[in-house]
This record gives structure tokens, sequence and C-alpha cells, in this order.
């Protein structure tokens, strides 16, 4: 689309184009949003579950090496939310990125508009 002007129409059919993809991206971030907070919610209560068998664990331990533990048999869940986050934020930044195609596009249909 660069190398030639860009008709009315053209820019018309490329903001309906991107209102489209905004609307579906806006319902991927929701689902992916959800998704993140059940596997934040899921890792917690894991991590929450180790630390409570620890500490009523009989031995002693410092409060690092329960930490450690707890982080160790964790991992699973908290590589899952930790994903499932930054899958979170790109949809964010794919949102922040269509609107701001958007707004490019209105402009330019501004342009053509004042030059008619």
């Amino acid at each position: 689309m660069a190398d030639r002007l860009l008709s009315q129409g053209d820019i018309e059919t490329e903001i309906m184009r991107l209102s489209e993809d905004l609307e579906s991206e806006t319902y991927r971030y929701a689902d992916i949003a959800d998704l993140a907070a059940t596997s934040e919610a899921d890792y917690k209560l894991s991590a929450a579950r180790l630390m409570v068998a620890l500490v009523s664990s009989p031995g002693k331990m410092t409060a690092q090496e329960r930490q450690a533990r707890v982080d160790a048999e964790s991992d699973g869940p908290y590589r899952v939310w930790k994903i499932n986050e930054a899958r979170r934020q790109a949809s964010k930044e794919a949102l922040l990125s269509l609107r701001a195609r958007l707004d490019s596009l209105r402009t330019l249909s501004a342009n053509i508009r004042n030059q008619t």
C-alpha cells in the first residue's frame, strides 16, 4: 500500500478490516486473560499447599530452604502461568498496535476528505 496513492475507498476497506481484527483480538485477549488468571491461581495454590506441607513436616529447615523446595516442586504450574501471562501481554500489545493503525488510517481518511 505504501507505493501507491490510497483512495478513500481503500482506506475505508482497511479500516473495516482492522476493526474486525480488533474485535477478534479483543475476544482472544479476554480468553487469554482468563487462562492466565486461572494459571496464576493454580500456581499459587500449588505453592501454598507445598509450603504448608513443608512447614508441618518434621525437621528443621530455613525459610530460604523451604522456599527453594516450593519453587522446585511447583516449577510446572509456575511455567504454565508465566507462559500464559506472556501470551496475555503479547495480545495486549497486538491490541495497542491495531488501535494505533486504526488511528493512522482515520488521519489519512480525514486528510483525503479535506483535499476533496
